[in-house]
């Protein structure tokens, strides 16, 4: 594995110095892969993130969470976020910090396999939900290309959501950057 990642590291133009060139300027873009831990399970996480300005980001993902509720059993979440990622500050060209500020919607399915009750308030144990997302990340840079990613993030549902009314996901990932 520590040699697996080392080839990656090597491929992707990651040094041991940081890069001379700016990490976040318009018309740059990366590609994500997260996981974490949500407040109820553990979830997964495919991002896209294009810089609108130098300071600004469009950050749009699609993720999955799963776990198991005390009452509804085994559960899936299938959710999507548009967040504005406005850089708070930045770490010489190691380390940058933005605030997230969006909405997020997505799909819960509890009581999968028959695995708990029936949710008490509804026949369906199926939901669309939605609602206003805010947190922090930081990318932190191992080259011109390759960043690990912290992210937090806290959220507030709408629809009476069957998983979690206040949705809570920390999680680390990797982003490769490009033009």
């Amino acid at each position: 594995m520590k040699n697996l990642l080392l080839v990656v590291l090597f491929l992707t133009g990651a040094g041991i110095l940081p890069a001379s060139g700016q990490r976040h300027v318009k018309h740059i873009a990366s590609w994500g892969a997260h996981v974490g831990r949500s407040e109820k399970g553990d979830y997964y996480e495919l991002s896209y993130t294009p810089m609108l300005t130098n300071r600004l980001a469009l950050r749009l993902s699609g993720g999955y969470e799963a776990g198991h509720l005390a009452t509804r059993g085994e559960y899936s979440v299938y959710q999507g976020r548009v967040l504005l990622s406005p850089q708070l500050f930045r770490l010489g060209e190691f380390a940058y910090v933005h605030l997230l500020l969006g909405a997020g919607a997505g799909y819960e399915w509890t009581n999968q396999n028959g695995t708990g009750e029936a949710a008490n308030d509804s026949n369906e144990p199926q939901r669309f939900t939605y609602g206003p997302q805010a947190g922090l990340e930081a990318d932190f840079f191992l080259g011109n290309r390759l960043s690990l990613v912290a992210t937090g993030t806290k959220g507030y549902l709408f629809n009476n959501p069957l998983v979690d009314q206040w949705p809570g996901m920390a999680g680390v990932g990797l982003r490769y950057h490009f033009r």
